[in-house]
């Protein structure tokens, strides 16, 4: 069985669970860690985080950067339009 890496540490459960929709619809198997601590208060490094499979590390990153620029392009965009 694979051990599971973090590859997402999101500001937000809502941010964790849209990256975990996306990379499970490249297939891959994702858990979120630290999903219960949202309006609590929070220490270093408790944040909601996307983990995968070792084996699934590097499509995961990938995928997540594509989703990032991606965001940041439209953010663009639409200052530009202002």
């Amino acid at each position: 069985m694979d051990e599971y890496v973090e590859v997402f540490a999101a500001s937000d459960i809502t941010f964790a669970y849209l990256m975990k929709a996306n990379l499970e619809t490249a297939g891959i198997p994702v858990q979120i860690t630290n999903e219960h601590l949202q309006g609590a208060y929070c220490l270093d490094g408790m944040v909601p985080c996307v983990l995968v499979p070792a084996t699934y590390v590097e499509q995961a990153k990938r995928i997540i950067e594509e989703i990032q620029q991606s965001s940041q392009n439209d953010q663009n965009d639409d200052e530009q339009e202002q």
